[in-house]
């Protein structure tokens, strides 16, 4: 069940908040818990069933870990939770993708198994995975009732698509003042129209012109076309995904609790390395923190050895965003560049602003290039989408099409661009300087949010409503 889905918006969520503001603080967790396995259930009924096995699986294994006093034996348990996580992901996840690419080497045609995923899987696999290793090196600090491990792990603003927090990050505030006073709530549901607003008006708007850009033979493509399928591609993910995000934030605070961030305006990246500090956050520091610095991260002596770990880390990347050759590709793209990057100490060895605003338009073309991959059905298709990029071929019928869907469009994808650059918080922070002024913009970007959040509900009422970018993950 999406975020934007109206069951969701007009009845779930509404009720949920209700009976969970009005219950005695020693059982919130526990109607907390209660509500995320419900959220689970509407959306992936089928493998309930499964994701409470996990849980219970995971949480005691944690727990275990926790009062065993012998290292052999904590390590063991530790492996074992780990694989026991690992297992269904890789089972629903990559069995059909394994199958394929064996019958492709062998000529065999052994049937697919055609097999859907469970809600949010990898999330779920990955903050199982943290959640039992920070256990292990001591550094969680585990809460007196198991009930809060399983509420980390089921929390439903975060199960489907993360943000990828650690246990300890996992902070109540309702005894807090903050809280007291109605701002924690206040911000998170403005957080939350925000993202539902970028959701529906940017992301699915500049879908529209990605779809039918897709969709078209590429032998009618022209070079403006395929330039304005992959950027409106570039901007839709970042929306989609940042909006998701954002929604997921406010939820998490709506309901007392912090929540990390996950996007800080990618597309103003200095270089490829730089980017993947400011995209999707949770999850590079969760490759940083259990994959690459456990295998040795930048310290090793020899030279190869670091970039081996990185490219352990993004080959798994890759996988982990999807069962296709395209993510595997995307993801070995990506440790090529950042690769190239730390051999040559690029951009930081640069001197003169000139080089350095070259090498951001580098890397944004390097980056929007990644996402045609990103999007395509197989390398081919890819390929053959980068192609047209560059090589002319001249159609009168595409480029009319082009220029009914820049005017179409064309306002969503100017505000797309503005607002992918920290244009509002640059406003904000310049108003701070005089009361007067800070006050009258505040109440300006709140009417714009409540504007912006109606016009949404409208849209979405309308039929106007995609699923989320990250949702089969």
């Amino acid at each position: 069940m999406d975020f934007t889905n109206l069951l969701f918006l007009f009845i779930f969520l509404p009720i949920a908040l209700v009976i969970y503001h009005i219950a005695d603080i020693k059982v919130k967790e526990i109607i907390l818990l209660a509500i995320s396995l419900l959220f689970y259930a509407l959306g992936s009924l089928k493998y309930l069933l499964l994701f409470v096995t996990l849980i219970v699986l995971s949480v005691g294994i944690g727990r275990g870990i926790n009062l065993i006093k012998r290292q052999y034996l904590k390590r063991v348990l530790l492996v074992a939770g780990i694989i026991a996580n690992l297992v269904p992901l890789l089972y629903y996840k990559y069995t059909d993708f394994s199958i394929e690419t064996w019958n492709q080497l062998s000529g065999q045609k052994i049937s697919l198994h055609n097999l859907a995923l469970p809600l949010g899987i990898s999330f779920f696999t990955f903050k199982a995975v943290s959640y039992l290793v920070d256990i292990y090196r001591n550094t969680a600090v585990l809460a007196k009732n198991p009930l809060h491990d399983a509420l980390y792990l089921s929390f439903f603003t975060q199960v489907q698509s993360g943000p990828l927090s650690r246990y300890n990050e996992l902070n109540f505030c309702m005894n807090s003042e903050i809280y007291n006073r109605g701002k924690l709530f206040s911000e998170g549901a403005s957080r939350f129209m925000i993202g539902f607003s970028k959701k529906i008006l940017l992301a699915n708007m500049l879908a529209m012109v990605v779809d039918e850009i897709y969709a078209t033979p590429f032998e009618n493509f022209t070079v403006g076309f395929a330039w304005l399928g992959s950027i409106c591609y570039s901007l839709q993910l970042f929306f989609d995904f940042s909006g998701y995000s954002d929604m997921a934030i406010g939820l998490t605070e709506m309901f007392g609790y912090r929540c990390k961030e996950n996007f800080i305006y990618p597309y103003t990246t200095e270089s490829v390395s730089k980017f993947w500090r400011k995209w999707h956050i949770s999850l590079s520091e969760w490759f940083r923190d259990y994959i690459y610095i456990p295998m040795g991260g930048s310290r090793s002596k020899h030279a190869w050895k670091v970039y081996f770990n990185l490219l352990i880390v993004w080959l798994l990347t890759g996988i982990w965003h999807g069962a296709n050759w395209t993510f595997v590709v995307w993801g070995l793209g990506y440790f090529v560049l950042i690769s190239f990057e730390k051999l040559v100490g690029w951009p930081e060895r640069f001197n003169s602003k000139f080089t350095k605003i070259l090498w951001r338009i580098v890397s944004l073309f390097f980056i929007n290039v990644q996402w045609i991959l990103f999007r395509s059905k197989d390398l081919i298709s890819g390929f053959r989408f980068i192609k047209r990029l560059f090589i002319c071929n001249y159609n009168e019928i595409t480029n009319t099409r082009m220029l009914l869907l820049m005017r179409q469009y064309g306002l969503f994808i100017i505000l797309a661009i503005v607002l992918s650059t920290p244009v509002v918080p640059y406003i904000l922070k310049k108003g701070e300087k005089n009361i007067i002024t800070k006050t009258t913009i505040e109440v300006v970007v709140g009417v714009i949010v409540a504007f912006a959040f109606i016009w949404s509900i409208s849209l979405v009422l309308s039929g106007l409503n995609n699923p989320f970018a990250y949702a089969n993950f």
